[in-house]
């Protein structure tokens, strides 16, 4: 799963959450995922330009999230 989290400071933190897949691997093997996505706003959670975090969430376990800014949307 990925999770998307509005971090800008003068809105309440939200979170969007996405699966990617479901795999089984051996431990220490590689899973290499390559996946698009399209970030759209729904009914219950609308994207507007600001900064996110993006974190990759597996068995559970939230990983390091990366930054990602919103410039624009398509109208």
């Amino acid at each position: 799963m990925y999770v998307l989290t509005r971090t800008d400071t003068d809105t309440a933190a939200r979170e969007k959450v996405a699966h990617l897949t479901r795999a089984t691997v051996k431990a220490g093997a590689p899973l290499h995922l390559n996946k698009t996505h399209l970030l759209k706003s729904t009914g219950t959670a609308a994207l507007a330009p600001g900064s996110y975090h993006l974190a990759l969430q597996v068995n559970g376990r939230r990983h390091p999230p990366a930054l990602l800014r919103i410039t624009n949307r398509p109208a």
